[in-house]
């Protein structure tokens, strides 16, 4: 399945935003980065992203 550029500009700034807004809640970067390696791992080993991640964690 081809991803078109656009659609990944559009997550890259969710991402972003969505960064910007815990971080400015007050989670720490640690945190945020912890979660990031985290989920990447899992993406990683899976292969795919899950649709439902506690499922997939247990």
């Amino acid at each position: 399945m081809a991803v078109e550029l656009n659609e990944i500009q559009v997550a890259e700034v969710e991402l972003e935003e969505w960064l910007v807004e815990q971080a400015e809640n007050g989670v720490p970067e640690i945190v945020l980065i912890g979660l990031l390696r985290d989920y990447a791992d899992d993406i990683e080993h899976l292969g795919y992203v899950p649709r439902m991640w506690g499922e997939s964690k247990q």
